[in-house]
């Protein structure tokens, strides 16, 4: 169980850290195709398992499978949302998606953090 949760803390400091590029090579409006990569990985993967991450799925691959299901079900329902108000802003869309999904990762690791051995929060 402890090999587990460390695992998935690892994942959400990866994942963290996939958020965090996401937004600043948006905001700073590069356009590579590193740029290209690292945004199809944030929208296939980050808010499906940030979200996922609070149910409690035994196996490793079935929580994958999950994260990308859901984080492909939220980004159609974004988009089909800024479709339907003409608002269409797809990178303020990652934007806040990113800043939601990073909130959740760091809930995430702060929660599954190892007990400390002298008793202390």
């Amino acid at each position: 169980m402890l090999e587990q949760l460390r695992t998935r803390r690892f994942t959400a400091y990866g994942l963290l850290g996939v958020c965090f590029l996401t937004v600043l090579l948006v905001l700073i409006g590069v356009s590579t195709p590193v740029r290209l990569i690292l945004v199809l990985a944030f929208v296939c993967t980050s808010p499906g398992w940030a979200l996922i991450s609070y149910v409690n799925v035994r196996h490793v691959s079935v929580t994958w499978i999950s994260a990308v299901g859901l984080s492909l079900a939220v980004n159609l329902v974004l988009a089909q949302l800024m479709v339907l108000t003409h608002a269409w802003h797809p990178e303020a869309a990652v934007v806040g998606m990113a800043v939601a999904s990073s909130a959740l990762l760091v809930h995430h690791v702060l929660r599954s953090r190892p007990p400390r051995e002298d008793g202390a929060r």
